[in-house]
């Protein structure tokens, strides 16, 4: 999960002093958990360890060197708190897999979190120039950003998350630094979001070999980690679910409010192997300590074939669409979620490109990306019947893309238009020898395209299509 917050004017120093108390990542694991990042930052000088007075500086808007004024005094936010989450099962994974298991979690999330991140600078990250009826949006070189990973939250229950605390500054194509079109940030969220947790399945089923179930809301888990750890684990989530229903409250400020309200002081410092000796004790409670998360692993499916996605899930995920419109970013979210088993960024990202191309020549970031139906991004029924879902892998996607164009343009030529008669011969009593000639050639050729894509992708051959070889 993703979360964006503004900073408040106090936003470095609650990062550099309140957050340094949040559980740190052992130091034997990697010495990265706190961590400059961005294209930008990199344009700055700004990378590997994090050095506080620079982070001041770009908060404010200034060169962190020189001290020169980069953005304009007038921004009234300093920058944004991007939060990715680990969902609750990983992190109970995190807390009693052991350390070898926790370093994976761990290795996983980042890069997960480095995806994610690649996406928003080349996609959600943009400023505005011009004014009135010229104002356009306009591409940047990335973020001017710190990292810091945790693996706790104040009930000290197990929460693996990572803040990119991101300075409201970006540079743009024109050699001018501005405050960045916060709306980008927002309308990007959910695709951000999904490439962090498919990168992050995909991972984990790599090196853990886990398994993943459906979870509400469209979301994934762990299979088999017990609904009582997650539970037990969650504390925070019931505290806040508590106080709105002890209020009445419904809203997204009311959940704030919540959240304000009953967050507890820090607790002074922490110790990891403490805390793994006490998340032990809660899991036993619940019946699920660490034998019964360690017989997880390794139970990902490893048998061959093209990993595929969720159909019914991708349209699922497209149909919240609040316009009934799909946007590059829409595609890309509904791609990530789709994907079950996960699938790295970069895949996801060859997917959308594969069937969002661009539309018009405005620049496609941030807010300003090109508007395409929903029909023309989801299959239609008879594509699945013919070929099955799609692929997850874009180069085994791009045999189904080149399969699923011969097929359309059959339907085109011959009129067909029955979405449960893939090449229009169901309904024929004496079989394809009814056709006329040129439409005979033509449905043997588009025939035996379908199986060659088929067989290509480890799938056996389409149900009827034995009229191919005359019936």
């Amino acid at each position: 999960m993703l979360g964006v917050h503004r900073l408040t004017p106090a936003g470095a120093d609650y990062y550099l002093n309140d957050m340094a108390r949040e559980l740190p990542l052992p130091a034997r694991w990697d010495d990265r958990a706190t961590r400059w990042t961005g294209g930008a930052a990199e344009g700055l000088g700004l990378r590997g360890a994090l050095d506080p007075k620079a982070l001041r500086a770009v908060l404010d808007g200034c060169h962190p060197t020189s001290g020169h004024r980069l953005r304009s005094d007038r921004a009234t936010v300093r920058g944004f708190d991007l939060t990715f989450s680990a969902p609750k099962s990983v992190s109970v994974v995190f807390a009693l897999g052991g350390d070898e298991v926790a370093r994976h979690v761990v290795s996983a999330h980042r890069e997960g979190v480095r995806g994610a991140l690649a996406y928003v600078e080349t996609h959600g990250l943009s400023a505005q120039r011009g004014s009135g009826e010229e104002r356009h949006v306009v591409p940047t070189t990335g973020l001017v950003a710190a990292s810091f990973t945790h693996g706790v939250n104040r009930n000290l229950d197990p929460h693996l998350h990572t803040h990119v605390v991101m300075a409201n500054m970006v540079h743009g194509p024109d050699g001018r630094w501005s405050a960045c079109d916060h709306r980008g940030l927002s309308a990007h969220r959910g695709a951000a979001s999904a490439i962090y947790e498919a990168h992050l399945r995909v991972e984990l089923t790599a090196r853990l070999g886990v398994a993943w179930a459906e979870a509400p809301r469209l979301g994934s888990e762990v299979a088999g980690v017990s609904p009582l750890a997650i539970g037990e684990f969650s504390s925070r989530s019931a505290d806040i679910r508590r106080h709105m229903s002890e209020w009445g409250s419904h809203s997204a400020r009311g959940a704030h409010i919540a959240w304000a309200a009953t967050r507890p002081a820090k607790q002074g410092e922490l110790d990891f192997g403490e805390l793994s000796s006490r998340w032990e004790q809660r899991a036993r409670v619940v019946g699920s300590g660490r034998a019964e998360i360690v017989a997880l692993l390794g139970r990902a499916d490893q048998r061959g074939g093209a990993p595929t996605l969720d159909e019914h899930r991708f349209g699922a995920a497209l149909s919240l669409s609040p316009d009934g419109a799909a946007r590059r970013r829409d595609v890309a979210a509904a791609f990530g979620t789709a994907a079950l088993g996960g699938a790295h960024a970069r895949s996801v990202e060859g997917l959308t490109e594969l069937w969002t191309p661009k539309l018009s020549e405005r620049a496609q970031v941030g807010v300003a990306e090109d508007t395409r139906t929903l029909r023309s991004v989801v299959p239609g029924g008879h594509l699945l019947r013919a070929l099955g879902p799609r692929p997850v892998d874009p180069a085994d996607h791009g045999v189904w893309r080149d399969a699923a164009r011969a097929i359309d343009d059959y339907r085109a030529r011959w009129d067909v238009s029955r979405a449960s008669d893939v090449l229009g011969t169901d309904g024929l009593a004496s079989g394809i020898s009814s056709l006329p000639t040129a439409r005979l050639v033509d449905h043997l050729q588009t025939t035996r395209h379908i199986d060659a894509a088929r067989q290509r992708l480890g799938w056996r051959p389409a149900p009827g299509h034995e009229m191919a070889r005359g019936r």
